[in-house]
């Protein structure tokens, strides 16, 4: 906010804490949300859609603090396109996987409340990413694989694109929600996918020891189809001109001008400069004016206004 005549207030950076902190409750979010989804309910599309509506409320909720975006595969996208530092990615990836085990934490508790339930880890095996026969479709690891990669690199192209600076759209969220939905509509089948390797490290901690031995793929695949998309697209876009935003410990330099700065500094240089005695005089008189003075290195036409405004 700011009144006539002063220069608008800067905006409050929000410090790395607060980052890791918004994180890890986006990524409680979403997870509580899929998989009670998918604890009540039997449909895949609704347990897409309730994914995907989640991250539609969490982004529009948070996405303004941190942009790690809740899932461990976008904030892998981030570091390799430049949109973050890799440690705030480290940091970032740590905090979601908290988040998300402590929300398979309240379904456990919500699990054991339920009549015939049929068992926790009955319950959290159905819940668990898996291949061969873990699979719903029983697919084989390398079928499970391509389908992890493909839909995480596709899914992470919608995000950098959606996010872009350049892309003046605010329907981001509600884009970013429905590539989500429409990607995990088809992860479910193949490896009762998530397309989240936090979510998937939530559930193993509460169903048998083969969830954690399949773990590694659900990890591995949608972080390598996120890199490898984030790869491509910095590619495409030179780094100088990505959308670099890492909260506290972004650099000023990189920061550009606003539009209401440029229009200021415009108005500026429209303004009629003070005339002293001596050019008074000198107009007057042709032959008494001085030769123009070499502007001093380093100034501008508004630092010179100001400090001859001040004489």
């Amino acid at each position: 906010m700011s009144t006539s005549g002063t220069a608008p207030a800067p905006v409050q950076q929000h410090t790395l804490g607060t980052h890791i902190f918004i994180e890890a409750l986006g990524s409680f979010f979403i997870v509580f949300v899929g998989l009670a989804t998918a604890l009540f309910s039997a449909s895949t599309s609704a347990v897409a859609f309730g994914y995907g509506l989640a991250m539609v409320a969490a982004l529009i909720s948070f996405g303004n603090v941190s942009n790690g975006y809740f899932n461990p595969a976008f904030s892998l996208a981030m570091a390799v396109a430049g949109r973050i530092k890799w440690l705030s990615m480290v940091l970032y990836v740590v905090a979601q996987t908290i988040g998300a085990v402590l929300a398979a934490g309240v379904i456990y508790g919500l699990v054991t409340v339920i009549p015939a339930s049929g068992g926790i880890s009955k319950v959290f095996g159905t819940l668990a990413s898996g291949f061969d026969t873990h699979s719903p479709l029983k697919v084989p690891m390398v079928g499970v694989m391509i389908v992890e990669i493909v839909a995480a690199a596709v899914l992470v192209a919608v995000v950098l694109g959606a996010t872009h600076a350049r892309n003046a759209t605010t329907f981001a969220p509600f884009g970013i929600g429905l590539a989500l939905a429409v990607s995990i509509t088809i992860a479910l089948p193949v490896g009762n996918s998530s397309l989240n390797p936090a979510a998937s490290t939530a559930v193993v901690f509460f169903t048998d020891s083969w969830a954690a031995g399949q773990l590694w793929l659900f990890w591995l695949a949608p972080l390598f189809g996120a890199a490898l998309a984030a790869a491509i697209f910095r590619s495409f876009v030179p780094p100088a001109a990505l959308d670099t935003d890492d909260g506290a410990d972004a650099p000023a330099a990189d920061v550009a001008p606003s539009p209401a700065e440029t229009l200021a500094a415009d108005a500026l240089d429209t303004l009629p400069k003070p005339v002293s005695a001596a050019d008074a005089s000198a107009g007057s008189n042709p032959a008494k004016a001085p030769a123009p003075a070499a502007a001093a290195p380093g100034r501008s036409d508004a630092q010179d206004f100001f400090d001859a405004a001040g004489k």
